[in-house]
C-alpha cells in the first residue's frame, strides 16, 4: 500500500514519538527490578514474581492478537488504545494496597509490549532504505534498556523515595508519550489485509497456546516438570496449537497463514528467536549479573557497581552499534547480520566461560557483547519478524515473534536458575557453556533461515 511520503521533520517526529512510547513500557520493566525486595516485603515472599508472571502473560496475549487486529483497524489506534491501558495500570499500580489490585495494574501495563512491534511495523510503512534500518536499530537500542540508566535511577528511586515513585515516573512519561504519538504519528489508512473481519477464534487459540507454554516453563522450573500443574499447562499449550493449525487451515483469511508459517521464511525464525533469548539474554540479563553478585564464587559486587560494571557498558554499546548493525543490514541483509550475530555472540559466550574468574576480562567481553549481541543479533531478530511477514498479513509473524521473546526468556530462567543457584565457580561455567551449546543450535537455525524475495524497504 503506497502512503504519504513524509517531510524529514515529519520523519524525525514519528520515530522520536515511537521511540518514547517504547521507553514509556520499557521504564514499566527494568525500572522495577531494584524494586523486588521492597515489594517482596509489602506484599508477601512471591509477590514480585507472582506480578512479573501476569504481566508477561498480558504481553504474549497483547502481542498474539493486538499487533494482528492492527492490520485491520489501523497501527496508530492500536498503539494509542494500549497506551491509555498503560497509563489506567499504572494509576492502579500507585493507589494499591493489595497484591490483587497491583497484579490488575501490571495486567493492563503488560499490554503494551506491542509498542516494539507497531513502532516496527509503522517504520516499515513510512520509511525506505538505510533510514528504515537506522530507526529499528534505534527502537532495539531502547530495549536493553535507556542506555542502561534507567536500572540505575530505578534503584536511587526505589532508596530514596520508595518504588511507587518509579510509577510516578512511568505515568508522567507515559501521558507524554501519548500525547507525541497522537501528535507525530500519521493517520492510519486501511491495509490491504484479505478479508473484514478479524478471526478471533485463532486469537483465542494461539493465545491459550501462548499463556500454556508461559505457565508450563513458570511451574515447571518452581515445582517440577512432572508435577500436575506444568503437565496440565503443557498439554493446554498442545491442544490449543492444534486446534489453531485445524481452524486456521480451513479459513481463506486466517490470523496466521499456515503455509507460511510452514515455510524457510518464518519457522526457522520463530524457533532462533527463541533459542537466542534462552540463552543469549539469559547471559546479560542474569547469569553475569549472578557471577557479580555472588559472594563466594563471584565478585562480591553490590548491585549498583553490577550494573556499572557490567551491564550498563554494553548497553551503551548497543546503542552506539544498533543503528549501524540495522543501516547496514539494509544493504546486505538482515538475515546475514543474524548468522554474524549468533555466531560471533558464541564466541564471546564462550570466552566468558573461560575467563569467568577474571573480573576485569568479565567486564571488557561484556563490552564486545553489547556489540554483538544486544547490537548487532537483537536489531536483525527484532526486524526480521516484519521484513519477513507476509505483504497481505503483515502484523501475523511480528505477533508471534514477539510470543517467542517472552517464551525464550521463560526458558532462559527455567533451565538457568537451578543451575546458577548453586553459586559455584563450576555452576557459572556450566551455565555459560549451556548457552553456548544453545547458541549453536541457534545458529543452525538461522542458516536454515530463507530471506523473503524482493527488497527489504521500498524505495
Amino acid at each position: 500500500m503506497t502512503h504519504a511520503v513524509l517531510s524529514r521533520s515529519q520523519t524525525a517526529l514519528m520515530v522520536s514519538a515511537l521511540i518514547v512510547s517504547v521507553v514509556a513500557f520499557q521504564l514499566n520493566t527494568t525500572m522495577l527490578i531494584p524494586a523486588i525486595h521492597t515489594i517482596n516485603e509489602e506484599f508477601g515472599g512471591d509477590a514480585f514474581a507472582t506480578m512479573s508472571t501476569y504481566f508477561s502473560l498480558a504481553g504474549a496475549v497483547s502481542s498474539v492478537v493486538l499487533i494482528r487486529w492492527s492490520d485491520y483497524v489501523g497501527r496508530k489506534r492500536v498503539l494509542l488504545g494500549v497506551m491509555v491501558v498503560m497509563c489506567v495500570g499504572t494509576v492502579l499500580c500507585i493507589v494499591s494496597t493489595t497484591l490483587g489490585l497491583m497484579v490488575v495494574g501490571r495486567i493492563l501495563q503488560g499490554g503494551s509490549v506491542i509498542t516494539f512491534g507497531l513502532a516496527f511495523l509503522i517504520m516499515r510503512e513510512h520509511l525506505s532504505g538505510p533510514a528504515f534500518g537506522t530507526c529499528c536499530g534505534l527502537v532495539t537500542a531502547i530495549n536493553g534498556g535507556v542506555a542502561g540508566f534507567d536500572s540505575l535511577l530505578g534503584g536511587v528511586m526505589v532508596d530514596r523515595l520508595g518504588y511507587r515513585s518509579i510509577f510516578v515516573l512511568s505515568l508522567t512519561v507515559g501521558i507524554a508519550a501519548l500525547a507525541f504519538a497522537w501528535k507525530a504519528v500519521p493517520a492510519d489508512h486501511r491495509l490491504p489485509v484479505g478479508g473484514d473481519r478479524m478471526d478471533w477464534w485463532g486469537a483465542i487459540l494461539l493465545s491459550l497456546t501462548a499463556i500454556g507454554a508461559n505457565l508450563f516453563l513458570t511451574h515447571g522450573a518452581r515445582e517440577g516438570w512432572l508435577s500436575p500443574l506444568a503437565l496440565g499447562w503443557i498439554v493446554t499449550a498442545t491442544a490449543a496449537l492444534v486446534a489453531l493449525v485445524v481452524v486456521d487451515s480451513r479459513l481463506h483469511h486466517p490470523l496466521v497463514a499456515i503455509e507460511h508459517l510452514r515455510s524457510r521464511e518464518a519457522w526457522p525464525l520463530i524457533v532462533a528467536t527463541t533459542l537466542c533469548i534462552a540463552s543469549f539474554m539469559t547471559v546479560l540479563t542474569f547469569i553475569v549479573p549472578s557471577i557479580g553478585e555472588d559472594d563466594d564464587s563471584g565478585f562480591a559486587l553490590d548491585g549498583t557497581t553490577t550494573a556499572l560494571l557490567l551491564l550498563t557498558p554494553a548497553a551503551v554499546v548497543q546503542l552506539i552499534t544498533a543503528p549501524l548493525a540495522g543501516r547496514l543490514a539494509v544493504r546486505i541483509g538482515f538475515v546475514t547480520v543474524l548468522r554474524a550475530g549468533v555466531a560471533s555472540s558464541i564466541v564471546v559466550t564462550a570466552l566468558l566461560a573461560l575467563f569467568v574468574q577474571n573480573l576485569s576480562m568479565i567486564v571488557t567481553l561484556m563490552i564486545v557483547f553489547g556489540f554483538t549481541c544486544t547490537g548487532v543479533l537483537l536489531t536483525a531478530v527484532s526486524t526480521l519478524a516484519v521484513v519477513q511477514a507476509p505483504d497481505d498479513e503483515p502484523g501475523s509473524l511480528p505477533g508471534i515473534n514477539g510470543v517467542a521473546f517472552g517464551i525464550g526468556g521463560a526458558a532462559g530462567f527455567a533451565w538457568a536458575g537451578p543451575v546458577v543457584g548453586t553459586g559455584t565457580v563450576a555452576s557459572f561455567q556450566t551455565a555459560l557453556w549451556t548457552c553456548v551449546a544453545i547458541g549453536i543450535v541457534a545458529l543452525i537455525f538461522s542458516v536454515i533461515l530463507k530471506p523473503k524475495p524482493g527488497p527489504v524497504v521500498p524505495g
